[in-house]
C-alpha cells in the first residue's frame, strides 16, 4: 500500500457516515450533494502598469501625417497636412475569478481527490479611438473605434485555499485565457488533483459535501492587446474570499 493509502474498514466508515451502505472493494456511486451559489465577501486588487511586451513586425507608419503637419506649415487650416491622426488609448479593464468546483472523483483507498475548477474571465476594456484633428481649426472628423484595440488574452495562476480547514485544494499554474472581446466572457476548465491520509480526506469531503466551499481566491494574471503597432501587457494580482459552488460528487472503493 503507498503512504497515503486508507484501510477498507475506514472507508466503509466514511461512507456509513453519510448514510451508504454495503460498499465494497471496487464500488462506485455518487454523493448526495445540493449546490449552493457563487458568492463574494472581498476582493481585494494589485494591479501593475501597463508595459511594452513588444513591437509588432507590421507596425503601422502612424506618425506619417503627424510629420507631414510638423514640416509643412499650416497657414489657414485647409492645407490637406493641417489633419493629423489622434488617438485615445484603449481602457483595459477585466475581471476573473474561480466561479465553481464541479466533477469531484473521491478514491477512498488511495487517499486522493480529483475534481474540475472553473474559472470566470470577462473582458470589460472599452476599445481605443482614432480620428483626424486640424491643427489649426481645432475640427474632428472621421472618429471611429479601433476594432481589435481591446482584445485580451493571458495567462494566469490559481491557488484555492480553503479556509475552513487551512487547507490549499488546487494550485493551478500557466493556464491560458483564449483571445476575448470587450463585452465577452469565457471559462477556462481546469483540473486539480489533492491527496492525503484519511483525515485530511474527511476534512475535505466534509466540506465539499456542503455544496459550498469557502475560500481564498488567489489569481496572478497577465493579459495582453494589441495598440499602435505595440504588444500591450499588464499583470493584476487578486484576492477574492468567495463561497464556490460545488458540484458532482462521486465515491470510489479503490
Amino acid at each position: 500500500m503507498g503512504e497515503t493509502d486508507i484501510e477498507i474498514n475506514e472507508a466503509k466508515k466514511l461512507l456509513e457516515s453519510y448514510g451508504i451502505y454495503g460498499a465494497e472493494l471496487g464500488d462506485s456511486g455518487v454523493f448526495d450533494v445540493t449546490p449552493g451559489y457563487y458568492r463574494q465577501v472581498s476582493v481585494e486588487e494589485e494591479v501593475g502598469p501597463e508595459e511594452t511586451a513588444y513591437l509588432l513586425p507590421d507596425k503601422p507608419l502612424y506618425i506619417l501625417s503627424d510629420v507631414r503637419a510638423t514640416f509643412l506649415p499650416c497657414i489657414f487650416g485647409f492645407e490637406p497636412w493641417c489633419w493629423v491622426t489622434k488617438y485615445k488609448d484603449p481602457v483595459i479593464d477585466y475581471v476573473i475569478n474561480a466561479t465553481r468546483v464541479k466533477d469531484v472523483d473521491v478514491y477512498l483507498l488511495r487517499g486522493r481527490i480529483t475534481g474540475k475548477i472553473e474559472t470566470n474571465f470577462e473582458n470589460k476594456s472599452e476599445e481605443g479611438e482614432r480620428w483626424e484633428e486640424n491643427v489649426k481649426t481645432g475640427e474632428q472628423r472621421n472618429r471611429e473605434k479601433v476594432k481589435g484595440s481591446a482584445d485580451l488574452d493571458g495567462v494566469f495562476d490559481e491557488i484555492i485555499h480553503l479556509k475552513d480547514i487551512n487547507k490549499t485544494l488546487s494550485e493551478l499554474k500557466d493556464r491560458i485565457i483564449n483571445e476575448t472581446k470587450p463585452d465577452y466572457k469565457i471559462t477556462i476548465e481546469s483540473n486539480f488533483e489533492k491527496k492525503g491520509y484519511i483525515d485530511m480526506i474527511k476534512s475535505i469531503l466534509s466540506l465539499l459535501l456542503r455544496g459550498k466551499i469557502y475560500v481564498d481566491d488567489k489569481i496572478e494574471v497577465t493579459v495582453k492587446w494589441s495598440w499602435r503597432g505595440e504588444r500591450k501587457k499588464q499583470t493584476k494580482n487578486i484576492k477574492i474570499r468567495a463561497y464556490l459552488p460545488v458540484k458532482n460528487v462521486h465515491w470510489h472503493m479503490w
